[in-house]
């Protein structure tokens, strides 16, 4: 493991944006007023997820404003793919990522970046608390399917996070790099779990720290049809331990991420 130091602490941080035109501007000047507090080198990576909207021109007012924001542009591919683009971009030994709403404001990571020197990957957590206040405004529904899939993940896999969904994580660059190509799920939703899962697998080192978390409950829009949504994530939970048990036993793995091994 690479020690992280004052002198390599560089990050990439990668904001996913699909028709983002209302939320994107203040989120960016929140960003780069954060950097302006912080000693670290980093740059601000925007993927425009295929909008419809002026969310690429906004892109471009900031890169001309600060030359550490940068524009990839994408097809419409879902979140986490355009997060993966992001990635694949990143100049840093440090990659990260976070909402294009600022449901976690930047200056969480400071909460992050210690454990950097003993873990591979830093996760945020909405579900987690310490000594944070709980998250407010999120409907019974939303908190139903949140635990629902939290309690699904830990029971199909050994991975000890319990909010593998948040979109607010630092990666080391090497964990992204013998990751990506490991990943197999069609279900954009819950790829971000499978980095985590087979992260574990390979025997990286993993810790979850609570941070400050805004739910907006119009930040993102509820399914016409709970119901299918859900029965597609767990459909999809189940094809991703089939496939960590297919790997396991190719050797791609050091220990089995997945729970149930003997079957």
């Amino acid at each position: 493991m690479t020690e992280i130091t004052q002198q390599n602490l560089g990050f990439s941080i990668i904001i996913p944006a699909y028709n983002e035109t209302d939320r994107l501007p203040k989120t960016m000047d929140q960003v780069l007023e954060w950097v302006k507090t912080v000693p670290y080198e980093l740059e601000i990576i925007i993927v425009d997820d295929g909008s419809k909207d002026d969310t690429r021109d906004i892109a471009r007012s900031f890169m001309a404003k600060d030359s550490r924001v940068r524009l990839v542009e994408e097809t419409h591919v879902g979140q986490m793919n355009a997060i993966l683009s992001g990635f694949k971009k990143a100049r840093y030994p440090l990659v990260a990522n976070m909402e294009a709403d600022c449901a976690t404001h930047p200056r969480e990571y400071e909460r992050l970046i210690p454990y950097l020197s003993n873990f591979d990957v830093v996760t945020g957590s909405r579900i987690l608390r310490g000594d944070l206040p709980p998250i407010e405004g999120k409907s019974p529904f939303r908190r139903m399917i949140s635990a629902g899939f939290s309690r699904l993940y830990q029971l199909f896999f050994k991975c000890d996070v319990v909010d593998p969904q948040v979109g607010f994580k630092i990666y080391r660059r090497e964990v992204i790099e013998k990751v990506v190509p490991l990943l197999t799920s069609k279900h954009d939703g819950i790829k971000s779990a499978e980095i985590l899962v087979k992260a574990a697998g390979l025997g990286y080192k993993i810790k979850e720290v609570p941070v400050v978390y805004l739910h907006d409950e119009n930040s993102r829009l509820v399914p016409n049809f709970p119901v299918v949504v859900v029965a597609g994530v767990f459909i999809a939970l189940i094809k991703l331990w089939f496939d960590c048990r297919r790997q396991y036993k190719k050797g791609v793995f050091k220990t089995p991420p997945h729970r149930f091994s003997f079957l």
